[in-house]
Order: C-alpha cells, then structure tokens, then sequence
C-alpha cells in the first residue's frame, strides 16, 4: 500500500532548486577564505544550516502541506502509510542537498582553498563538518514533521499546547497552524546544536593530527547528541500518527484563508505591451507560475553586472551565475506544460496553425534574453577589465 501511495508524490526540480542557489552562494563565502582555515570553518558551520534550511519545506511538504494528503485523507489509511510514503521525497532532497553542499566545497577547496595553501586534511575536515551535520539532520528533520502533526491539534481551551498555540500565533493564522511557523526554523537549530560536539571533535583531531588528543569529556559529550537524534527519529513516527488527520484538515484550512479569493494579480505593464497574442499568453503564464519572477530576475541581471563590474569570473562566482541561470530558466518547464490550455484558447481564433496548436517559438528567446543579459555582463566586463 504504501508504494501506491508512493505514486502520489512529486519529486520534481523544486527539491534541488534553492538548495543549489544557497550552496553555490555558501561555497563562494567559503572559497573567499582563502588558506585561512579556521574562518572557513566558520563559514562552515554558520551556513551548513542555511544551506539544508533553503529547501526544508519541499522536502518536508509531502507529509502536511501537499494537496495529495489531503485529498487522500478521507480514505482509511493508517498514518504510518502517510509517513513512509511522504519519506521518500524527503530522503531524495536531503540526499540531493547533501550533495549540492559537497559539490560547493570541493568547488571551492580545488578553485581556492588548496591553491592559496590550505593543507588537504583541513580541507578534507570542512566537508566532514558539513557530512556530520547533514547526518544529523536526516535523524531530526522527521521529528519536525512529528511535532508539527501532534502540536497541529485542537487541545482543551485550558491545556498548555493551546495556550501556547494562541501566544506563539498572536492571531495572524489558525492556532492549530501556528506550529508551521516555528517547526522548521528550530528543527534545523536543534540539528546544528546536536551537531556541534561531534564537528568540534572532528576539528580537535584535525588540529592536534591524533585521535587520543580529544579528552574524555569530548568524547563522552560528543556520544549524546546522535543518541537524542535516533530518539528524536525513533519518535516522529508516533508524534505524526498521533495528529496527522487533524494536523492535515487544519493546516489546509488555514492555507485556503490566507491565500484569499482566487483572484490572479494584475498582469504587469510590459506583458500587455506584447502584440503577438500568444507570446503575451505565454509571458503571463510564465509570470504567474514563477514564485517571485521579479526577485529571479534582476538578482540574475544584478550579480551579472555585479561580476562584470569586479572582474571576478572564477568558478565559485561562476557557480552563482549558473545557480540563478537554473533559477529562472527552469521554472518554464510548468509552461510547457500548459499547452494543451494554450491550445483549446487559441482554437476558435484567426491565428497561424502553429500558434493554434498552443506552441510559442519566440517564448524561448524572451525567456533567454535576461540569462544571455546577465552572461554578458559578466564576460564581457571580466573581459574588458582584464585586457586593461
């Protein structure tokens, strides 16, 4: 059963899309460190959280927040069913994060870190940090969607879950949902937290170059963290069984009041200006199944320009480039498969047979004059400022 249920969920380029973005913008803080180790771990440990946070709720968004569940909660379903399910787009985006972030390191440890001098075994020691964090979040993550199933419940009015329900939401959503604020953000904290023992052993053997230089009490310290985390994963499966049909049904019902009417916002101003009728469909479809289509785009534009105006075309700033080249390119994908809508709109109009079929050869060039904008700038200004 629970590979039928398997069927339902969606493993698309929304698990790997901001996790690549925040690892090849955390690989270039770390290659800019240089041969000074120590500030690279650093960076390190502040960004490895940052890095498996940018894509949390794609990964976890199969267990409480994806329509499929609830459509399929009527059905008498055990939740455990649910949560195996659900676990198998989690475990391929933390596997892809995983992943992107040692992709960005050693990027960064070829391109930088060894050729200013950095010692191959200091390096080696940031990807194990950030590996050593990773494992603990895959122990903690599904607690995350444990606590947000059994907290997104409706208590008894004088229980301690609803009073913290209703002072932890302040009224801006249903009580029930406010756990899904909060969840994420500290999941990810705890997981750093329990991490921070074993990366400091790791670093206390690099420093040293023996294992008998960590003292006793390191040792020990380091060996209750990965036990809290298998607890933590040895309970999320209750936790979600507990309050995955409430926690489902409430959590749906707050993102319906939240999001309002369904009303589509106003076209902007230079899609209307459009003349050929189906590149403006085209552009507008683009436009509003793209999450913040203005952020992507001058952000790619801007570090283009940003690049070309320092002259600092190398790998790590070159993988930012291509990040948020992917970032949005990829997006069009979901037009494409809009056609068959483009189609049966355009059916009964006088246009050109190929227009008709819902087809747009020229929404590719428009989708690819900001990306060939932002390549551009940053050749060409690394060019010029280079042969100068």
């Amino acid at each position: 059963m629970s590979h039928m249920l398997s069927r339902f969920e969606r493993i698309g380029w929304e698990l790997w899309l901001a996790p690549a973005v925040a690892a090849a913008v955390w690989g270039t803080l770390v290659a800019s460190a240089g041969s000074e180790l120590p500030l690279a771990r650093t960076i390190v440990f502040v960004g490895g959280p940052l890095v498996l946070l940018a894509g949390l709720f794609e990964r976890l968004g199969a267990y409480l927040h994806a329509p499929h569940r609830h459509t399929l909660l009527p059905l008498p379903l055990h939740p455990d069913l649910h949560f195996e399910a659900a676990a198998r787009p989690h475990r391929v985006g933390l596997l892809g994060t995983a992943a992107l972030g040692t992709s960005a390191l050693l990027v960064a440890a070829v391109s930088e870190l060894l050729p200013a001098g950095a010692p191959v075994g200091g390096v080696a020691l940031l990807v194990a940090d950030w590996l050593w964090l990773v494992l603990l979040a895959a122990l903690v993550e599904p607690a995350i969607a444990g606590v947000s199933a059994w907290l997104g419940r409706r208590f008894d009015d004088d229980s301690a879950p609803r009073r913290l329900q209703l002072q932890a939401g302040g009224g801006w959503t249903l009580p029930e949902a406010v756990v899904h604020l909060y969840a994420p953000a500290l999941g990810i904290g705890v997981a750093a937290l329990l991490a921070m023992p074993g990366q400091l052993t790791l670093d206390r053997i690099a420093d040293a170059g023996a294992v008998g230089s960590v003292s006793a009490g390191l040792s020990a310290a380091g060996l209750v963290p990965p036990a809290l985390a298998v607890a933590l994963r040895a309970w999320a499966r209750r936790g979600y069984a507990a309050g995955m049909f409430q926690a489902v049904a409430w959590l749906a019902q707050a993102t319906r009041t939240l999001a309002g009417p369904p009303i589509p916002e106003p076209a902007p101003r230079w899609v209307s200006r459009i003349s050929d009728p189906s590149l403006r469909l085209w552009a507008l479809q683009l436009w509003r199944v793209t999450p913040v289509p203005g952020l992507r785009l001058w952000a790619l534009i801007g570090v283009g320009g940003w690049i070309g105006w320092t002259a600092t075309l190398r790998v790590p700033q070159a993988a930012i480039l291509l990040a948020l080249l992917a970032l949005w390119l990829v997006p069009a994908v979901r037009v494409a498969k809009l056609r068959p809508g483009r189609r049966a709109f355009f059916a009964a109009l006088p246009l050109a047979e190929r227009p008709r079929s819902g087809a747009c050869p020229s929404g590719a060039l428009l989708l690819a004059v900001p990306a060939i904008v932002a390549i551009g700038l940053a050749a060409g200004g690394t060019l010029l400022q280079g042969g100068a």
